[in-house]
């Protein structure tokens, strides 16, 4: 691989840290290919990472207090830099920008169609807000932003409609997972004695953090209208409980390593409200579990109808959801599948993910 760029070192821009996030995730996974291949990658943030999780990336602390703050410092910095600059943030400028996150326009959207009014009112004359919609502009802008790396088709619709950004200039990258992801993981029945649950009986796994965005009450209203016997919802991540989430409902809390889970489930769900590609729902295809989630997750596009998975129009469809479940739960069909859920790391795998993105920042043109 060669080219005017190919040289060239690349920094990260991603404000924050979040052990279970799916963007930190993909930062690293990115970096440690990217350093195998000869590139000096430097991380950009507001804050150190512990090394545990930057793996010895090295690391830029620039200070912002605020998305607009960060931004700005990091447009400051960018000047003393002899790199590319490829963003997983909304900036003011960057050679290349990831939209892993989507948009976030788009998001204010769909949530409004579920929030009570007078939240969605706050959320409108709040400052964060005000800069988020305005960083985005800016970063959706052919003047300010050589490229777009887009997870799914879902936001680069969103970018082409919401700011005219080229269509040409968008390059569609599937998020990407190792090869061996599950390589170490128990199997079903320790899983389920690790995690205290019993050894028969359906488990629907759950992970994600921001459970309103990911959807968790429609998990659980679902579980319930599903009505299977024995069967048992598992939740992984961080959020706040519902009063009324029963005893069906097993709440684990942030989970590192989640393979355990997703070796003892039988099928994952993930009724969300909004994401551009979950990782969660690629990592339970790893694991060769049907995925059931909605048209507003970029992932719904490498899923197949019954065959990998089950696609429901909005989070809110409880009788979808609880249908998916209960067709999942019949005799082996969700393990019967597993083999169809883990073709699709064919297409979504992180070797081509990292050679796809650095083929498009070498060949993009320097702002």
């Amino acid at each position: 691989m060669s080219g005017p760029n190919s040289t060239l070192p690349v920094a990260l821009v991603r404000r924050g840290f979040s052990p279970t996030g799916g963007a930190e995730k993909f930062l690293v996974r990115f970096a440690t290919e990217a350093q195998k291949r000869g590139r000096r990658v430097v991380l950009v943030t507001d804050e150190p990472w512990p090394e545990s999780a930057r793996q010895g990336l090295e690391q830029k602390v620039l200070p912002g207090r605020s998305v607009w703050s960060f931004a700005q410092s990091v447009e400051q910095w960018r000047g003393t830099w002899n790199g590319l600059v490829f963003s997983l943030e909304r900036l003011f400028s960057a050679d290349c920008c990831r939209a892993g996150d989507g948009v976030y326009a788009a998001w204010m959207q769909r949530r409004a169609e579920y929030d009570p009014f007078l939240h969605v009112f706050v959320r409108k004359i709040s400052l964060k807000h005000f800069h988020l919609l305005a960083l985005e502009k800016r970063c959706f802008s052919a003047k300010h932003t050589g490229a777009v790396v887009v997870n799914s088709r879902l936001v680069a619709g969103e970018i082409e409609k919401m700011f005219g950004y080229p269509r040409e200039r968008m390059h569609l990258v599937h998020n990407g997972i190792p090869a061996d992801f599950m390589h170490g993981a128990p199997d079903k029945s320790e899983a389920r004695r690790q995690l205290g649950l019993p050894q028969d009986g359906f488990v629907a796994a759950f992970a994600g953090t921001g459970w309103k965005r990911k959807g968790l009450r429609f998990a659980i209203a679902a579980m319930k209208s599903a009505n299977i016997a024995g069967a048992k919802l598992v939740v992984a991540g961080r959020g706040k409980r519902a009063a009324d989430c029963g005893p069906d409902t097993v709440f684990l809390g942030p989970q590192r390593d989640v393979r355990p889970l997703l070796s003892a489930a039988d099928v994952f769900i993930l009724p969300t409200v909004y994401d551009p590609f979950s990782n969660a729902c690629l990592e339970a295809l790893a694991a060769g579990l049907p995925v059931i989630t909605t048209a507003a997750n970029g992932c719904a596009e490498v899923l197949r109808e019954g065959i990998n998975g089950s696609v429901v129009p909005r989070a809110d469809d409880l009788e979808g959801l609880a249908a998916a479940l209960r067709y999942w739960s019949t005799a082996n069909r969700a393990s019967a599948a597993s083999s169809e859920c883990r073709a699709v790391l064919a297409e979504c795998s992180l070797e081509q993910n990292v050679t796809r993105t650095l083929e498009i920042l070498e060949s993009v043109r320097k702002n």
